[in-house]
C-alpha cells in the first residue's frame, strides 16, 4: 500500500482598493489576496498549515505583504457598502 502526501498552497482574492503604487509611482487598484498551505493526502487538501496575505498592484504586478490592519479596512468597507 502507498500513500501519496504533499502540500499545496491555495490563493483567494478576498477584495481590491485603490492605493499608491511604489513601484509604478501610480494610484492604481490594488488585489488583496489570501494564501494558504495546505497539507494534501491523495492530492486533497486536509489540514490547514498556515496563510499569508498580501496586496498586489494590477497595472505592475508588485506584491507586498499586507498588514492586519489593512485586512480590517478590507472587511470594513465591504461590510459599509453592503450596509
Amino acid at each position: 500500500m502507498f500513500f501519496l502526501f504533499g502540500t499545496r498552497r491555495k490563493a483567494k482574492v478576498l477584495g481590491q482598493m485603490d492605493r499608491h503604487c511604489a513601484k509604478c509611482t501610480r494610484p492604481t487598484v490594488h488585489s488583496v489576496i489570501e494564501s494558504r498551505q495546505w497539507f494534501t493526502l491523495f492530492f486533497i487538501p486536509v489540514i490547514p498549515l498556515g496563510s499569508n496575505d498580501a496586496i498586489r498592484c494590477n497595472l505592475c504586478g508588485l506584491a507586498q505583504k499586507a498588514s492586519p490592519e489593512l485586512k480590517e479596512q478590507l472587511s470594513a468597507k465591504q461590510a459599509a457598502a453592503l450596509a
